[in-house]
């Protein structure tokens, strides 16, 4: 019988020096370190700890303005730098006097509908009822027919339908999406 067969190659965790073992050996001092070597470990290492994905959506924290991930189907992150809870789910409202708006998601102001804020931060905006304060859009505000905006509007596009009513100012913010 051929003793060659029975024998593996391994490398001491601790001098890394090469070593012959048997294939029934557990564990065995390094004849170079004298230290015990668990066979089995050195076989067949644990699997390192999987790091947490970053996600694949990307916002800026409204408080610090730094950029964070979060996965697509979250609906809210805490920013890793200051600790702000960022909301990022839609939201449909009938009608909002003096609560701050904050989400990344988008808003939806239903017909008939009235938002009274000094200050509006969304994802997007899509408004059929009326508006009297500032929005702050990271992509789109659309006013459909029926919707009013009174006020500064901040966005990447702005879009009036036909009987919507827009009065104001507007500034537009770069093209490129976060």
């Amino acid at each position: 019988m051929n003793s060659k067969a029975n024998e593996l190659p391994i490398v001491c965790p601790y001098c890394h020096r090469n070593l012959t073992v048997s294939l029934h050996c557990i564990s065995i001092p390094c004849r170079y370190c004298n230290r015990y070597i668990d066979i089995k470990a050195v076989l067949s290492p644990p699997e390192e700890k999987k790091k947490p994905s970053r996600g694949d959506r990307r916002i800026l924290c409204y408080k610090c303005g730094k950029e964070i991930f979060t996965n697509t189907k979250a609906q809210a992150v805490v920013c890793t730098y200051c600790y702000h809870h960022n909301d990022l789910s839609d939201h449909k409202i009938k009608a909002l006097f003096g609560k701050i708006i904050e989400t990344h998601g988008t808003l939806y102001l239903k017909k008939k509908g009235v938002i009274e804020i000094s200050n509006i931060r969304v994802g997007n905006a899509v408004i059929q009822g009326k508006i009297h304060g500032d929005i702050y859009a990271l992509g789109a505000v659309e006013i459909l027919k029926h919707g009013e905006i009174h006020g500064k509007i901040t966005c990447r596009t702005l879009i009036v339908k036909k009987g919507g009513i827009f009065n104001g100012s507007v500034q537009m913010i770069n093209a490129n999406p976060p």
